[in-house]
């Protein structure tokens, strides 16, 4: 850091590098891959009669792929090439946890609604409902261990 230059916490505000300015970014970030997420998995369960856990695998990846370059560049404010063992292995296995989440929790509405009986469209509406709910459910606790992650990452920030 330049001669008398202060952290962006120190300014104040709702600058770059505040937690609320990251909270910001990451909630908009979530926002965008959660849509991807939502998207794909409408689409392969929905539309494509794929399985829960297929469907949810794959949507989970549609989104954690444009998660992390917005977390990482938008959120976090990181520049120059991650660092495999720093950064990616530990988003992937953050990821890996969550995705377990869905597939479980999605499975598991899946096979009570058809063992009730119940019409396509309502296990659509409702495995959909769960999976975007697994997604809220670790947005905070995910918010907390990307902020470890990206904070301790030797690449640079703006």
């Amino acid at each position: 850091m330049p001669a008398g230059a202060r952290p962006a916490e120190a300014r104040g505000g709702l600058r770059r590098g505040t937690t609320w300015a990251k909270v910001w970014r990451y909630t908009g970030g979530s926002v965008i891959a959660a849509g991807c997420s939502e998207l794909t998995l409408l689409l392969l369960y929905g539309a494509f009669d794929l399985s829960p856990g297929w469907s949810s695998s794959l949507a989970w990846v549609a989104g954690a792929v444009p998660n992390y370059w917005l977390n990482r560049s938008w959120a976090w404010q990181l520049r120059g090439r991650p660092d495999l063992l720093r950064e990616v292995l530990p988003y992937a296995a953050i990821v890996a946890l969550t995705l377990l989440l869905a597939i479980a929790s999605t499975r598991a509405v899946d096979e009570s609604l058809r063992a009730a009986g119940a019409a396509s469209e309502t296990r659509v509406l409702l495995v959909a409902a769960t999976f975007l709910g697994v997604y809220v459910v670790v947005f905070l606790l995910r918010f907390l261990l990307l902020d470890r992650l990206f904070s301790r990452s030797p690449t640079t920030q703006e």
